[in-house]
């Protein structure tokens, strides 16, 4: 469980099992290989990994696939970062940034997600400093979460047809940017699913840029109903560049045929 965090379905005996361990060795770098036949390996499937993992999505996107969708991008990010996306965020800044017992100390707080990662934003600079053993890093914490690509995502809903709801979404950076952090660009995928049958209704690529921040960025999104409507759709907003940078905005359809929300 240390060095293969990911259940294996297959048995290491065979080659789908033998991927499975080393792919998941080289995203945590948490075992030292020293065998030239499997360092050959290894390198093999890092190549590789995240190439694949990028073409399911992006074919798991047009078939309308959801949960797959999602647990492709996470793949293909964290081939590239050499970070899982269940562990603290700020990990992808590297070790230059903050040490390694700081990530370690805010992971055994439970302050790896994105959202727990914000709530550090929320609270005293010494209780960070508590929370991360350090407190000469407490600052250096706190201008890092500030650096993480966060939107604030507001939805309008509107029906136009029987059969078609339109969907005024409105996406305020709230962030600073920082150029070593997203350079001049950074993008978001943005998709509109069913969480009953996993489906995507609609999907697009943002891209913010340095130019524009912090202007907002309005879309309008058409999105098919079907009889009987269901209590609610998703709206998704997920980094293409950061690891565990995700936005969930649940939309219902209950509230006087007009809804707002905000994430």
């Amino acid at each position: 469980k240390k060095y293969c965090p990911l259940k294996l379905k297959a048995d290491v005996s065979d080659s789908s099992g033998k991927c499975c361990v080393l792919l998941q060795s080289y995203i945590g770098s948490t075992f030292h290989i020293k065998s030239f036949t499997l360092i050959s390996d290894t390198n093999y499937i890092a190549s590789n990994a995240g190439r694949v993992s990028r073409a399911l999505f992006e074919m798991c996107m047009r078939r309308g696939m959801a949960g797959a969708a999602i647990k492709l991008l996470r793949i293909a990010k964290s081939v590239d970062k050499r970070i899982w996306w269940f562990s603290s965020i700020l990990r992808q800044f590297g070790s230059r940034e903050l040490g390694d017992n700081i990530f370690r100390a805010l992971e055994t707080r439970s302050y790896a997600s994105y959202e727990m990662t914000l709530q550090l934003l929320e609270i005293d600079v010494k209780e960070v400093g508590g929370l991360c053993k350090h407190q000469k890093s407490a600052k250096d914490v706190i201008k890092l979460v500030r650096s993480l690509p966060h939107l604030a995502i507001q939805c309008l809903v509107k029906p136009l047809t029987r059969g078609i709801l339109k969907f005024s979404v409105t996406l305020t950076p709230e962030f600073n940017w920082n150029p070593s952090v997203c350079g001049n660009a950074t993008g978001f995928w943005l998709w509109v699913e069913d969480n009953v049958n996993e489906r995507i209704y609609h999907q697009e690529y943002v891209l913010l840029s340095k130019r524009t921040h912090p202007d907002p960025v309005e879309l309008e999104l058409m999105i098919p109903a079907f009889d009987p409507l269901p209590n609610q759709y998703f709206l998704r907003l997920v980094s293409d560049q950061f690891v565990g940078v995700e936005m969930l905005l649940p939309v219902s359809f209950k509230v006087s045929g007009v809804t707002v929300g905000s994430w």
